[in-house]
């Protein structure tokens, strides 16, 4: 069993029900498109308060299963128009379901800043999100972990996303306490702010229940040597990550450079060096100030 909440952003109301069986099974892109297309959602201007924004965790979130602890956010693009599914790593999917949560919803929009806590208890708490504001992720970040403590994941609506900026993104928690996982596309972090809500903060809690505990660890522990004994994943994906794919990207063409007119970073082919890594963009950025 896991639970869905419908947040009334308005007056702070909460209607909560539970999911069984297929019900928790049918996440992400699909709850999204599915619930998007019920409230009539293609109607409605995507920073008014009529555009739902909704949070989405998998069946297997909160367990040690690979990839189960993705995020997908998604509502009314304001920058398509359409129906828009982000998708973020880190711990706060991992959060949710271990508080057996499948997701949320937040309709309307607050009349103040507020941040959402899901507590361990199984209470919700709406609270003062002003000495958040304004601030870059990081210190937001820091500020919400002096405010809640070490053991919670959040998602966070960045300085962009405040005053909805149509590239703003939700920045989620890593496993390093970092709000380095990003649901980037589609402008989801514009709607977050529409909505004036700073943050969503996940008490973090324990694995949690299963009808077949054992097949479900069984399944883990497969899936993991299947994994380490993948040389793509091995070689490739543990040592680079993400990041390995941008070379893949570069050699292909696909990559947005020079704000989408050329599609290779580096001329490979002619000798130029793709460089990876923070280092090299550094002096570049210091430079612009």
């Amino acid at each position: 069993m896991r639970t869905y909440h419908d947040i009334r952003l308005a007056d702070h109301t909460i209607t909560t029900r539970e999911l069984h069986g297929e019900d928790i099974v049918k996440a992400g892109r699909f709850l999204i498109a599915r619930t998007l297309l019920d409230l009539g959602a293609a109607t409605v201007d995507p920073l008014s308060p009529s555009n739902p924004l909704i949070f989405s965790a998998g069946p297997f979130a909160g367990t040690s299963f690979s990839n189960a602890n993705r995020t997908s956010v998604g509502c009314k693009s304001p920058l398509t128009g359409g129906v828009k599914e982000a998708n973020g790593g880190g711990s706060f999917g991992y959060a949710l379901g271990q508080l057996k949560i499948a997701g949320f919803t937040l309709h309307g929009a607050s009349p103040d800043w507020v941040v959402i806590h899901f507590k361990k208890d199984g209470t919700v708490d709406f609270d003062e999100a002003t000495p958040y504001l304004g601030k870059g992720n990081f210190e937001a970040h820091d500020l919400l972990l002096k405010r809640y403590g070490k053991k919670v994941a959040i998602g966070l609506c960045g300085p962009v996303g405040e005053y909805q900026g149509l590239i703003a993104g939700i920045a989620f928690s890593d496993k390093d306490g970092r709000p380095a996982r990003l649901a980037a596309r589609g402008g989801v972090g514009a709607v977050m702010g529409s909505k004036k809500v700073k943050a969503v903060v996940v008490d973090l809690d324990k694995i949690p229940p299963f009808s077949e505990p054992k097949k479900v660890n069984a399944a883990i522990k497969d899936y993991s040597k299947l994994l380490l004994a993948d040389g793509v994943v091995k070689n490739f994906y543990q040592p680079l990550g993400t990041m390995g794919m941008a070379d893949v990207q570069n050699q292909m063409g696909g990559l947005p450079v020079r704000n989408f007119s050329a599609g290779r970073l580096a001329d490979v082919a002619a000798g130029e060096t793709f460089k990876l890594g923070g280092s090299y963009i550094a002096p570049l950025n210091n430079s612009r100030g």
